[in-house]
């Protein structure tokens, strides 16, 4: 399998996405949050697209609701979305953040705060890698990475078009830091991959990628409604083995888990007992079986339970369980959902001298490094 990677060729195709900017949201539902913009900008209506005023510079600002309304520092607005422009590259703060582009800020009906911004995606890809992978590793893997999260991001564009947003600036998406994110080595990889992209078929699809595979990826069709060769699991992956996260091991009192189930509407007595009776064909868990002190048996995939539990605590779902009477050990490898690609992984290819195309193949079997057309 090493071998045939090493020998593939590159086929590049073009797809076009719909826009070059990616809609991130950064903060949802707040009370209030600090405001500001290092130079000149204007106040647009979301709506009518018309210019409320034209300011110098917005020094650092708290942002309200004030009787339902959105206030910026002492003045107040009464619309319900506010698009922030900032000229010339100006950079805006949020919070203790600095973020390029545009901002939008959202009145959720009077109760909360939103805010979106609106960056190019080259830089988008900039602001998520520093959060992803060190800005140390290998250039190869790096650039690896920047292609997987580009593909990632005009998927969501595409998908998420009639949603406000496109992406999430947490795990739940790609976690984005904006401006304050952006690294040498990051940015490197950034512009020498640029406009390079995976695609299945000529599509772009949604090239997830997790921490480390565990030795083998799983297929996207067990977690989400996702049936597309690349992602169809099955890879194993010595590149992993020995890498950081590789074998975990993690200790609970079954009492907690108890709680943790309970609040996801799994409701047990008193654990007796917790036994893995399904698994898929990557070896991860697919349904436990959990036995209680009034001899009621609860079946749970095993997806829902690591959702209970965290998915930073049970941190795959790769693992076996050992009752130790109030207690229990999971001892488990890899961290993640496994699909996709793997960034340790990716990490051990790169210092093996693997290309960043020859990683993506890898890990995406069967798809090709295609090209966006009229990127910029």
């Amino acid at each position: 399998m090493i071998l045939a990677v090493a020998l593939l060729c590159v086929r590049e195709t073009f797809v076009t996405a719909r826009s070059k900017f990616v809609r991130v949201v950064v903060l949802q539902a707040a009370n209030h949050f600090v405001f500001g913009v290092d130079g000149r900008y204007a106040i647009m209506d979301f709506s009518s697209g018309g210019k409320l005023e034209t300011r110098d510079r917005l020094k650092p600002t708290m942002v309200v609701l004030d009787k339902g309304h959105i206030k910026i520092g002492d003045k107040i607005y009464d619309n319900e979305r506010l698009i922030i422009e900032p000229r010339d590259q100006v950079i805006s703060r949020i919070n203790d953040k600095h973020f390029r582009g545009n901002v939008t800020i959202i009145n959720n009906k009077g109760l909360s705060l939103s805010v979106i911004n609106s960056v190019d995606l080259e830089y988008y890809v900039r602001g998520v890698l520093y959060h992803e992978i060190s800005d140390k590793w290998p250039l190869e893997a790096i650039k690896a990475q920047a292609v997987a999260t580009r593909t990632y991001a005009l998927y969501a564009m595409d998908t998420y078009a009639a949603r406000d947003y496109d992406v999430t600036n947490d795990i739940y998406s790609q976690v984005y830091g904006g401006k304050s994110a952006e690294r040498y080595r990051t940015s490197i990889a950034v512009q020498k991959t640029k406009g390079e992209i995976m695609a299945w078929q000529g599509k772009i699809f949604p090239t997830f990628f997790h921490a480390n595979s565990g030795g083998i990826t799983e297929d996207a069709g067990e977690l989400w409604d996702v049936n597309l060769p690349p992602l169809k699991g099955g890879v194993e992956s010595p590149f992993s083995v020995n890498s950081p996260h590789y074998r975990w091991k993690r200790n609970f009192r079954l009492k907690d888990i108890q709680d943790k189930l309970k609040v996801k509407g799994v409701m047990t007595e008193r654990i007796l007992d917790i036994k893995v009776v399904e698994r898929n064909k990557s070896g991860r868990v697919s349904k436990l079986e959990i036995k209680d002190d009034v001899g009621k048996n609860h079946t749970v995939t095993g997806k829902a339970f690591r959702d209970a539990i965290g998915p930073n605590i049970l941190r795959s779902n790769k693992y076996d369980v050992q009752m130790k009477g109030w207690y229990v050990d999971f001892i488990g490898h890899g961290w993640g959902h496994g699909v996709g690609l793997d960034q340790w992984g990716a990490y051990n290819m790169a210092l093996a001298h693997y290309s960043y195309k020859q990683i993506l193949q890898f890990y995406y079997p069967g798809a090709e490094l295609a090209r966006q057309k009229d990127i910029d």
